[in-house]
């Protein structure tokens, strides 16, 4: 148990990997640049090479297990060091929804995020006391303490893999339901009732949970996408039909020319009228 104040030392281990698992309060720990918590729940690897320090004094009484394992080999008398490695974006994002490359990469080591929750506390508690137990022998072969250490890292990979194939699945159902929302749109765009609620309303689900899938899929709310696509729709009205301004908003789903005109502008920092003129000057020109 460490007591109120104390806070984790600035260091770097060459050759060692550091694996935290909390138990009880929480910490903010430093790791090249990046803040890491470590509380109840939560597990958080320090790779060998990297600078970590404790961000500041805990304010509460705080116990964690850690543990130290080794990341080299002796190889004709030369010290090699294997550093974990790190997955880019594009790994990550196949791992999510590529079952097989993901075993691929499994069949040669663990699948860890660097920072995590775990979701059966008792289990890893436990495996935790085995590890301990193997070090507290001493006398004992390092291999016993390895092969316990092994187990535990092997148990949080295989719970990090279950939340790879939720959030797997999360995001296919999120896609599914963006790509309805997308073609029910195009056939929506004059209904100036369009919204969040009005799709929501026709696939029957909650608005709030629908305007989330749609943000994290398409990185922009309902709302904004809806005002994007209504002054694209209009631009293409405007250079290409001699409809009025009135008939135009209408067509498109404004409310009223004066709403057509605020969001137009927005959109493309001018008017519909100077647009309007701009886009037949263009079109005279490259004739």
């Amino acid at each position: 148990m460490l007591n109120p104040g104390w806070t984790h030392i600035h260091r770097c281990l060459e050759t060692e990997t550091v694996l935290l698992v909390g138990k009880r309060g929480n910490a903010l720990i430093e790791d090249d640049g990046q803040t890491f918590e470590i509380a109840q729940g939560k597990a958080l690897l320090l790779p060998a090479g990297h600078v970590h320090r404790g961000v500041k004094p805990c304010d509460k009484p705080l116990s964690y297990w850690w543990f130290h394992f080794y990341q080299c080999v002796e190889l004709d008398d030369e010290l090699r060091i294997f550093l974990p490695h790190k997955l880019s974006q594009e790994e990550i994002d196949k791992v999510y929804s590529d079952k097989a490359y993901r075993a691929t990469i499994l069949k040669n080591g663990i699948i860890l995020p660097q920072s995590f929750e775990y979701s059966k506390p008792e289990l890893i508690g436990n495996l935790c006391g085995e590890v301990l137990q193997e070090f507290a022998k001493g006398s004992s072969s390092p291999l016993s303490y390895y092969n316990a250490l092994e187990r535990l890292l092997l148990e949080l990979g295989r719970q990090c893999e279950e939340v790879f194939d939720s959030s797997a699945e999360e995001n296919s159902s999120a896609n599914s339901l963006v790509k309805k929302i997308l073609e029910l749109l195009e056939t929506e765009l004059s209904n100036p009732n369009a919204s969040v609620k009005f799709f929501a309303d026709i696939l029957n689900v909650n608005s709030d949970y629908l305007g989330r899938c749609f943000k994290d899929v398409m990185n922009v709310p309902v709302w904004q996408y809806i005002s994007r696509r209504r002054v694209e729709l209009a631009c293409s009205r405007l250079r290409e039909s001699n409809e009025n301004m009135e008939e135009v908003a209408f067509e498109c789903g404004f409310g009223s020319r004066r709403q057509f005109f605020e969001v137009f502008k927005q959109h493309t920092g001018k008017t519909p009228a100077t647009y309007r003129a701009e886009s037949a000057y263009v079109g005279v020109n490259a004739l």
